[in-house]
């Protein structure tokens, strides 16, 4: 588990890309229930218990249904385990990290309302998220990496407009 744990690592920082996972359905599914939990529990930091089960189930599913999309469109489906392996490691490890920040950052129940150094390594780690999944779908289609960027910044802010007509911040 600690060689795969670092396979995710050097995938963060762009040293291996999704090919060097196996294509395997048993590695995405544990990678799943792994990235559910771990999103679930820093969700709940800041969100109620169902809303946060909620949030994280409509998220990831929106994610791997788009992964599978685009890789559609450009004929790559066959990379889907993979990229989406890629994708769900580096992301769990970006989650465990924020968790801290979430927690000591007063981010719990939005207590915070003003920028703080909290909210700033917070922001730093969405740069980061995107900046691998970036590379992650330009190793996986054939597109350079500042393409991969700007499809995943298009996610995102989809995902995040979508995310809040769905789920209104209340409070």
């Amino acid at each position: 588990m600690w060689r795969l744990s670092l396979v995710f690592v050097e995938i963060a920082l762009h040293r291996r890309g999704p090919e060097d996972l196996p294509a395997s359905g048993f590695l995405l599914g544990l990678l799943a229930l792994v990235y559910g939990f771990v999103s679930f529990s820093a969700a709940q930091i800041v969100e109620p218990w169902s809303r946060a089960a909620a949030m994280v189930s409509f998220d990831t599913a929106l994610y791997l249904a788009f992964i599978w999309a685009l890789l559609a469109i450009f004929g790559r489906v066959p990379r889907y385990l993979q990229t989406v392996s890629a994708l769900l490691g580096s992301g769990t490890l970006l989650t465990l990290l924020s968790i801290p920040i979430l927690i000591f950052g007063g981010f719990a129940n939005y207590e915070s309302t003003a920028p703080t150094f909290a909210t700033l390594l917070f922001f730093l780690l969405i740069i980061w998220s995107i900046d691998i999944a970036g590379f992650v779908v330009s190793r996986a289609l054939p597109v350079s990496y500042v393409a991969g960027v700007l499809i995943v910044l298009g996610y995102t802010f989809g995902s995040a407009s979508l995310g809040r007509l769905l789920f209104p911040v209340t409070g």
